[in-house]
């Protein structure tokens, strides 16, 4: 599950390496970009061996910033992370998208790129228009980015195949929908049309699924351990897969219990790694509280020692 060379159209071939990390987009007390936490981010999961990252999509709160705040963490990712960088373009308004996508065309290795997410079940017509209108403007590889709890309109398998047929940078989607009776269609698209799944407890049963791989948000926080599952996947192992993604749910259950959404959840959990990393979101979503936080610190010290367990260094 590797990428190919980075920064060439057609180069990266074959599947992302994944798990794919999608990151969050730290602040500033003032409310500004903090770009030096967020190299420290990189940094974190980087180590944590993880080898693409997927910048500006809704871990990332994209639909917070600017279309200059999007460039700017677009580019500043590109200079600090020597992986496999996939950047999300999706808005509302074509002009944006298309914006988005021929900036992020000159040095990302992928694009991904979401419906419009304000217009309620929008007609497939219309989704095709929106897509039709931007994609000629994505020069890398393309996921499609398909989140119908967002959008309320999912990406209709028919159309993706449609797509994929016009446009062959087009190579998958990133589906972080429930519904995997429509995962299995988009599977059916073609061998050459990658699914990656945004499901944390779906690892283990990756294989199993026939899907392409995971693209976890909130997980980012223990990347080590959609790592692991990752690699006992590849491996063969599917009891060592099965116990690690046990550990991986239990984090996942921990961040389900709380009222706080999942971006607040995982900037709290940074801060357990990297002391002082800012945990402030943007409205409308609001931040871990002092409570929420020390929760949230509990269950992660309890993770932490589980992180390293297959690494003999440790």
């Amino acid at each position: 599950m590797r990428c190919g060379e980075r920064g060439r159209l057609g180069a990266v071939t074959e599947s992302f390496s994944c798990p794919i990390v999608a990151t969050v987009t730290p602040y500033q007390r003032g409310g500004h970009l903090d770009l030096s936490a967020l190299s420290d981010y990189l940094d974190l999961i980087g180590a944590a061996g993880v080898e693409t990252v997927l910048v500006n999509g809704t871990t990332g709160e994209f639909a917070s910033l600017t279309v200059r705040e999007r460039i700017q963490v677009a580019e500043h990712c590109r200079s600090r992370w020597s992986g496999v960088l996939v950047v999300h373009v999706g808005a509302c308004a074509v002009g944006d998208a298309v914006e988005l996508a021929r900036h992020a065309s000159d040095f990302a290795d992928a694009l991904a790129v979401m419906n419009p997410f304000f217009f309620a079940e929008a007609a497939e017509t219309g989704i095709g228009a929106y897509f039709r209108a931007v994609l000629p403007h994505c020069l890398r590889p393309t996921l499609l980015y398909n989140f119908p709890r967002h959008t309320q309109a999912p990406i209709p398998p028919r159309l993706a195949a449609q797509l994929a047929g016009e446009f062959p940078q087009l190579t998958g989607i990133k589906d972080s929908g429930k519904d995997r009776s429509l995962t299995y269609e988009y599977q059916q698209i073609g061998p050459d049309f990658r699914v990656y799944l945004g499901d944390d407890r779906i690892g283990a049963r990756i294989a199993e699924i026939g899907a392409a791989g995971v693209v976890t948000g909130a997980g980012g926080p223990v990347a080590e351990l959609p790592v692991a599952v990752a690699a006992a996947v590849a491996a063969g192992d599917i009891e060592r897969a099965q116990a690690r993604q046990h550990e991986f749910d239990r984090y996942t259950d921990a961040r389900k219990r709380l009222p706080i959404s999942d971006v607040a959840f995982a900037k709290a959990a940074v801060s357990t790694r990297l002391p002082g990393f800012p945990t402030l979101v943007r409205p409308p979503l609001t931040s871990a509280s002092p409570e929420h936080a020390r929760e949230i610190h509990t269950v992660m010290r309890s993770i932490l020692p589980l992180l390293h367990r297959d690494n003999p260094a440790y």
